[in-house]
């Protein structure tokens, strides 16, 4: 029992040591996307092939994409 009690604790504080680095993360994945948009501009892309390399790159980053494979 005391096992289990223990397991739930430890999964409680990753957990909230997760919740506090997302916001961080979720903002250098915005900052990269827009890094990586400009690029494309500066190339002198069309800005609807930009919107979707950037969309394809943003899909790339995905967490649940990675999620999804590493349970395969």
């Amino acid at each position: 029992m005391a096992k289990g009690v223990l397991d739930i604790v430890l999964g409680v504080g990753r957990a909230l040591r997760a919740a506090s680095v997302a916001p961080s993360l979720l903002g250098q994945r915005r900052r990269a996307l827009n890094i990586f948009a400009e690029g494309l501009r500066a190339k002198g892309l069309d800005p609807e092939d930009v919107q979707q390399l950037t969309a394809a790159y943003k899909e790339l980053g995905s967490l649940g994409a990675w999620l999804s494979n590493s349970r395969e």
